[in-house]
């Protein structure tokens, strides 16, 4: 690597540095567990709380306003001229009261000049008038719910992610750094050992170039964790303090991954249910519940009765019935559009339950996989325990140097970290397994 190359690299590691220190502000620090962080970021995340407004609006729109809310009042009034010269002022009032949709009573009043006075009740029924429809209202509460429910679920498994994979960030961090202490302790021995005539100049520039790299790795390990972090703390945003994560000691992950394998194995026999899927039965239900509120014929028929008081008057009662035709109460064409968007929805839910198993199908086989990189990790991870084991006892005899001893070490380190990322890999995969049954 040229002159410029390394300058650039010691200008980056400065900056780096810079953002560092401004990442660790005066702000309070708390450490909450894996699952802390993933209950808190739950109940404080905003799509949630923009979830569940939702959830409440639809409520309300399912409950409706009151048929009294349709009820009206009317007062008005004004002045007849007279061809004689003397105008006459009168004056009404009219009430209207919905009372059911079939149902509404009405109440007039009227004045006028030189005292005359007329009152009025009248009742007038529509029976064919269907009852208010709410098959809209329920699919979007229904659809509101399923979102809600859906949303936690993801908001805490993405919660559980960033915490681990901050501590991930966090072990490979030390790890490159003693990576980078060592090629530095390479480097040197090989210049001293140039000196005595044990290297070649050229045996000092491989080192460098190692050295190099490992500073390049270094600097990049920062990055991913500052990157972290933040993802870390965005999940509180807005927030007065910051979150660090509690160690997990690889022995608690895999007791985690455990459990939620336990929790994996009840599905084994399920049907698999995803959001699209509920969505989708959702609208068939509400497709049948409008066809069922769509009759052929719905003829337009209406009966009303009015009184005028006071009720002495042999003409104050009168009844009235009207029934009417058009070709628009005509509803079979209405009916077979609905018909054939059954179909279509049905054949829709066939394809997206089709899907949904084959995505169970696909997760099953990369839970398996996962697990596989997870038993190779492990096999590596005691490989080398043996190693430094063996290199700890050559190291006594003098047959092994404080610098291969130390690479031994980071060597372990290293397979333990990858064994850790696994186990986190394995507990993701099957979290995100489980959101195939969040319906159950």
């Amino acid at each position: 690597m040229n002159r410029m190359k390394r300058t650039i690299l010691a200008v980056a590691l400065v900056s780096l540095g810079l953002v560092a220190a401004w990442a660790q502000d005066p702000q309070p620090t708390v450490t909450l567990s894996i699952e802390e962080i993933a209950r808190q970021v739950q109940s404080r995340n905003l799509e949630i709380f923009k979830a569940a407004r939702n959830v409440e609006r639809a409520r309300k729109d399912l409950v409706g306003e009151p048929e009294l809310m349709d009820s009206s009042l009317s007062v008005g009034g004004g002045y007849t001229p007279q061809q004689s010269g003397a105008g006459a002022w009168y004056g009404q009032s009219n009430l209207t009261l919905r009372l059911f949709p079939q149902l509404s009573a009405g109440a007039s009043a009227a004045v006028e000049e030189p005292g005359l006075f007329g009152e009025s009740v009248s009742l007038s029924l529509k029976p064919f008038e269907p009852p208010r429809q709410t098959y809209t209202e329920q699919k979007t509460l229904d659809s509101t719910l399923i979102r809600e429910r859906y949303l936690k679920r993801q908001i805490y498994l993405d919660a559980e992610q960033a915490a681990l994979n901050l501590l991930i960030r966090e072990m490979e961090r030390e790890l490159v750094r003693a990576t980078e202490e060592l090629e530095q302790r390479k480097y040197e021995l090989a210049q001293r050992r140039q000196e005595v005539g044990e290297a070649s100049f050229q045996d000092v520039q491989d080192q460098l170039v190692d050295l190099i790299q490992a500073r390049e790795d270094l600097f990049d390990s920062e990055q991913r964790y500052l990157s972290d972090w933040g993802n870390l703390q965005l999940l509180f945003a807005p927030s007065d303090e910051q979150v660090a994560v509690a160690q997990l000691p690889v022995t608690e992950l895999m007791g985690m991954v455990q459990r939620r394998k336990a929790e994996v194995k009840r599905f084994d026999e399920v049907e698999p249910v995803t959001e699209g899927l509920e969505n989708l039965r959702l609208e068939l239900t509400a497709l049948e519940a409008e066809l069922k509120a769509t009759p052929a014929w719905r003829p337009e028929l209406n009966l009303s009765t009015a009184v005028t008081l006071p009720y002495a008057y042999p003409d104050s009662h009168s009844m009235s019935m009207s029934l009417s035709f058009s070709p628009n109460q005509l509803k079979r064409d209405e009916r077979q559009d609905l018909l054939e968007d059954i179909e279509v929805k049905r054949m829709e839910i066939a394809a997206e339950a089709y899907s949904a198993g084959l995505q169970k199908s696909l997760e099953q086989q990369n839970i398996a996989i996962v697990e596989q990189a997870l038993a190779s990790a492990q096999i590596q991870a005691e490989r080398d325990r043996v190693a430094l084991q063996e290199g700890e006892l050559l190291f006594q005899q003098g047959r092994r140097t404080t610098l291969e001893l130390e690479q031994l070490r980071l060597n372990l380190r290293r397979t333990r970290i990858l064994t850790f990322q696994s186990a986190a890999e394995v507990y993701r995969v099957l979290g995100v397994y489980l959101m195939l049954f969040v319906a159950q």
